[in-house]
């Protein structure tokens, strides 16, 4: 993936009007280490070395409404492609500096809504 054009979301559209973030474009990719999601983007305390333990029934605990637990996701994708191994892997500490906090973002735009 290149951002490029001064990128400010790189997301999907989940619905006619609505995009959810898969990326933030922080230049240190770890997508290879969680089976394609990214802990940085999707989880909502940014966890790098497994679940906070506040998830419930595969859900966010900061908004367990609309949000799926990443690490559930990343949990299932990996041993869906049979590598849970790699979560024995401690994720070295990773500067913050230029983070963001809350996990992924969603823009809705109402006038593309049906």
């Amino acid at each position: 993936m290149y951002a490029g054009l001064d990128t400010a979301f790189i997301g999907i559209l989940e619905e006619r009007g609505v995009w959810t973030e898969k990326c933030t474009a922080c230049g240190a990719c770890v997508l290879s280490s969680y089976g394609g999601i990214c802990p940085v983007t999707r989880c909502a305390k940014q966890i790098l070395n497994g679940p906070c333990g506040g998830s419930r029934d595969g859900r966010c605990e900061v908004s367990p409404d609309d949000r799926e637990c990443a690490w559930q996701l990343i949990y299932t994708r990996l041993k869906e492609l049979g590598q849970l191994d790699t979560l024995a892997e401690i994720a070295p500490p990773r500067n913050w500096s230029a983070g963001s906090s809350g996990g992924y973002r969603t823009i809705v735009r109402d006038d593309h809504r049906v």
